[in-house]
């Protein structure tokens, strides 16, 4: 932004000091010894755009004495003015001191330096016009320059702290899933010794996912679904005949990547509270991929009567606000209870 900043000040000081040549050439022709002049009065100038930037901006205008600012700017402007009127003002003619006020007046002289047939502004004029709006081109560019890095670093802060909140999102969803996952196989080990077994393998394989692939901010779609089917898998050990499971899974994704663990929290709540060992039950999970949408939809019979967790659980909210950071307003989240029926569908960007 900077290097932006100091070229747009050099181009504005190579037109203004150029525009004299370009304007004589024009009318009749290149004086130098008035283009010369006018390039002098530029110093006036030069004086007041380095006071503006490195003196009243910095330590005025960007301290918030704004008041203070504006009157130190206007003086300085018709300071300068003024001192260009004085140095234009012509010298008392020869022979003529400027004491003697009874004396016959010399040939009237013009008030200020001829400059041109044309040129009908007196310098002092062309100084105060010039300067102020020399000092509204600079003011304006640096509080812009400043504006834009304070709102860059503001952004870079936001970022910075989404991906903070994101990490400790994931590690509160790990834990949960954990205990969950063992509570599993530690019913299962009197059941089956065998299947615990291989409910150990499946469940390494899951923490391997989560250790390794998880931690990114996005991975494969693909992935993502073989680590749904292979929770599903191990969650379906501990279900008996009573509970009917519908697993839907397209065959073939496009080559997409996601945010990982975001169906999680809703796997195991339909696991948790819509499971029933004395009477049917059914949980259905049914995954729907477009070109532009990922649809989940997980439904089950709602068997607990403490179903206070249900929605307000640490695994949903958290998914909740995962959704918000990741997406804003461009996720879908529609989670229904009708006391028999809990229904969620989530869809996200894809």
């Amino acid at each position: 932004m900077k290097r932006i900043q100091y070229l747009l000040i050099a181009l504005v000081w190579l037109l203004l000091f150029a525009l004299p040549i370009l304007v004589g050439s024009l009318n009749e022709g290149i004086r130098w010894d008035h283009i010369v002049t006018i390039w002098k009065e530029y110093g006036y100038l030069v004086i007041l755009f380095l006071g503006n930037r490195f003196f009243l901006m910095p330590r005025l205008f960007l301290q918030g004495k704004r008041l203070a600012y504006v009157l130190a700017i206007l003086a300085l402007i018709l300071g300068i003015s003024a001192l260009s009127y004085v140095q234009a003002a012509p010298s008392p003619p020869p022979g003529h001191p400027a004491a003697v006020h009874l004396a016959a007046p010399p040939e009237r002289q013009p008030p200020f330096p001829e400059r041109g047939p044309r040129e009908l502004i007196p310098p002092f004029a062309n100084i105060l016009i010039l300067g102020i709006l020399l000092v509204g081109f600079d003011s304006g560019l640096l509080f812009f320059t400043k504006w834009t890095e304070a709102e860059q670093n503001r952004l870079q802060l936001e970022k910075e702290s989404i991906a903070h909140q994101m990490a400790f999102l994931r590690n509160q969803v790990s834990p949960h899933f954990l205990m969950n996952t063992l509570n599993n196989i530690h019913a299962l080990i009197d059941i089956n010794t065998e299947e615990a077994r291989h409910a150990l393998i499946r469940l390494s394989r899951l923490m391997d996912y989560m250790l390794r692939k998880a931690q990114a901010e996005e991975v494969r779609l693909t992935e993502e679904l073989d680590f749904l089917t292979n929770y599903v898998d191990l969650m379906k050990l501990r279900l008996t005949d009573h509970v009917q499971l519908d697993v839907t899974v397209p065959d073939s994704v496009p080559e997409v990547t996601v945010p990982p663990l975001l169906p999680i929290a809703f796997l195991e709540n339909a696991f948790k509270y819509g499971v029933s060992y004395e009477q049917p039950s059914f949980i259905s999970i049914a995954v729907q991929v477009d070109e532009a949408t990922l649809q989940v939809r997980i439904r089950n019979q709602v068997q607990s009567t403490d179903r206070k967790g249900a929605s307000t659980g640490i695994g949903i909210a958290n998914t909740r606000q995962r959704l918000e950071l990741l997406y804003g307003d461009r996720y879908g989240l529609d989670i229904t209870d009708d006391g028999h029926i809990y229904d969620v569908n989530l869809r996200i960007p894809l």
